[in-house]
């Protein structure tokens, strides 16, 4: 009896030291940002993040605990030492794989490793494509130097504590004692609240908190999440969350004062900027002589200076551009065909009125399942990597922006069917930042710069065109970068992005200051098409006279909004508020995204 405890007591304090050594690894990994803290606040890091490491060794110690259990019946036990070593071995590759991969992930993300790399492992190539060779090589490096550490010492002391070696059943209940100790770890206590991300935070700075979080217990986590949306985000009574999210959606959204257009029926060229913020535009109080294309359409064009991104990420920027549809904390609708094919999207509106619409994209129409959503969006011509030379393709991602522009105004050129609609998004100014000029030494701004170069030649060969006189050009990004990076993923600022609309069919140029974002280009762009837009329930009408002015956006686990009367950002993970202006304001955003959840359930 006596050798099993001990055994699994020295197993789960192999797995517990494990976890805690994981901490001061990623605060050193990420030394620019923790040297902007005291010692005592990166001690308790480790402090605060204990509980939560209490409970991952119990759930890596826990199938170990069962074994020892069943062992007590046997008379030879070398069948468990070769068990647990094999799954022991395991184990440790997996979890140093996401420990490391969280290492990686963390700068690019701004939150701890959950299931979401799952998902874009679908594509391997694509999934892989934002880090350079030096950080992969790193990577695997760091990877086999500490399974190397960690493996040996597990080896010799599993040498040490496996005496193991005969029937013992008066074992059973002591070890059944044992193994309810490890549920009680793992769950974080017998109160009715189990273990969450929230147990762990502890500071107003959310470095430090992300700091305090086990990367594995959040994967393990991430995985148990349930696909039922209705059993989400519950903050409200549905009365109350049905009343709040109408009063925020329905005043009057449709009523439209002003008509920017020339004609109901311009061509449409929607062009989708990668990872292009606010921060980059000189017209959007950014930065000087970065993309000044873009800052002299947005002084030709319409401007909408109070515009926001929905989300971090393409494919879910993509859903809210072309559907009006809010993106999600931790998910991606993307994910979900049986249900994106059912949301809205405003190219299928526009075809099923009569345009010829396609798609282009220098990468693969299979990342992120994005093709069976572009299928679904009524797009029957999809141009992706596999249509371009490779003298025209990256290293990483696909082919160049100036090869997808280019594209485009060959195909422009033989285009013979109008109205059309083409839509565009853009991957050079994805990371790695791989482009063909050096104008900056930040690869950030290089990247954006050239694309921006690769835009300017682009409309210029447009005003050249027959198209021009009744063409719509509408540039927005997918989504922001963190630039600078000193903002958080959860900062408005983070968010804000340029949207501007110019070319032949609008009237004249002006300023637009309401709040809006992503999800209202679909209602917007409609209405000055005086095209039926009853479906799209999120989406507001950003020229209505009465229509609502607020921007929503979320990030890993929260969300935020901005209004005129001030913003709100919560963090869901953790059930706080990191900006409050006005209570009122956190209770609509519950109620938005409780609603939100409710819809998605139902698609």
């Amino acid at each position: 009896m006596k050798s099993r405890i001990l055994y699994i007591s020295f197993y789960y304090l192999f797995w517990l030291l494990f976890c805690v050594l994981m901490k001061p690894l990623f605060l050193c990994f990420h030394y620019q940002e923790s040297l902007g803290y005291s010692l005592s606040e990166c001690i308790s890091v480790a402090y605060h993040g204990f509980s939560m490491d209490l409970s991952t060794a119990g759930y890596l110690s826990v199938l170990v605990a069962l074994l020892v259990l069943m062992s007590s019946f046997f008379k030879s036990n070398g069948w468990l030492s070769k068990s647990i070593q094999i799954y022991t071995y395991t184990i440790l590759a997996l979890s140093l794989v996401l420990c490391v991969a969280d290492l990686f992930l963390y700068k690019y993300w701004g939150f701890r490793i959950d299931a979401t790399p799952l998902f874009y492992l679908k594509t391997p190539k694509d999934a892989m494509a934002s880090g350079t060779m030096a950080e992969y090589v790193f990577a695997f490096v760091l990877f086999f130097v500490l399974y190397f550490m960690f493996s040996f010492s597990f080896k010799k002391l599993h040498a040490s504590f496996f005496k193991i070696n005969k029937v013992s059943k008066w074992t059973v209940l002591p070890m059944l004692l044992v193994i309810a100790l490890l549920v009680i770890l793992i769950r974080g206590g017998l109160s009715v609240a189990t273990m969450n991300v929230g147990r762990v935070y502890f500071s107003h700075s959310i470095f430090l908190n992300h700091s305090a979080i086990n990367p594995i217990w959040n994967f393990i986590y991430s995985l148990s999440k349930s696909d039922s949306f209705d059993t989400q985000y519950r903050y409200m009574e549905e009365k109350e969350a049905n009343s709040r999210f109408l009063r925020m959606t329905e005043s009057e959204r449709d009523t439209t004062s002003l008509r920017v257009l020339k004609t109901d029926r311009p061509n449409v060229i929607v062009v989708i900027l990668e990872s292009c913020g606010s921060g980059i535009c000189e017209a959007f109080g950014g930065e000087k002589n970065v993309s000044p294309n873009l800052t002299k359409m947005a002084e030709e064009g319409i401007a909408f200076t109070h515009f926001y991104a929905n989300s971090f990420r393409t494919d879910r920027g993509l859903v809210s551009i072309l559907s009006g549809y809010p993106a999600q904390p931790t998910t991606s609708l993307m994910k979900y065909p049986n249900k994106s094919q059912n949301v809205p999207k405003f190219p299928l509106s526009m075809k099923n009125a009569g345009y010829d619409i396609s798609f282009y994209y220098g990468g693969d129409e299979n990342f992120t399942n994005m093709r069976s959503y572009l299928i679904t969006s009524g797009f029957e011509k999809i141009i992706s990597d596999k249509d371009f030379e490779q003298k025209d393709m990256s290293e990483k991602w696909g082919a160049y922006d100036h090869a997808l522009f280019r594209k485009v105004t060959e195909e422009l050129d033989a285009q013979t069917e109008t109205p059309f609609l083409k839509v565009l998004l853009t991957l050079s100014s994805h990371e790695p930042f791989d482009v063909p000029m050096r104008r900056f030494e930040n690869r950030y701004l290089n990247s954006v710069a050239y694309t921006d170069s690769c835009l300017g030649v682009f409309v210029s060969d447009l005003k050249k065109s027959k198209w021009w006189d009744n063409t719509l050009v509408v540039l927005l990004p997918d989504h922001a970068y963190r630039y600078p990076d000193t903002l958080k993923n959860s900062d408005v600022e983070r968010h804000r992005i340029p949207m501007v609309w110019v070319g032949g069919a609008v009237n004249k140029g002006m300023k637009v200051d309401r709040l809006a974002s992503q999800i209202d280009l679909s209602r917007t762009l409609l209405s000055q098409l005086n095209m039926d837009v009853s479906e799209y329930k999120f989406s507001k009408n950003i020229f209505g006279e009465k229509s609502p002015e607020f921007a929503y956006y979320t990030f890993n686990e929260g969300f935020g909004l901005v209004t005129p009367r001030g913003v709100s950002i919560y963090d869901c993970g953790a059930n706080l508020p990191i900006r409050e202006d006005e209570v009122e304001l956190t209770q609509d955003g519950k109620a938005y995204l409780q609603s939100l959840f409710d819809d998605l359930n139902k698609r």
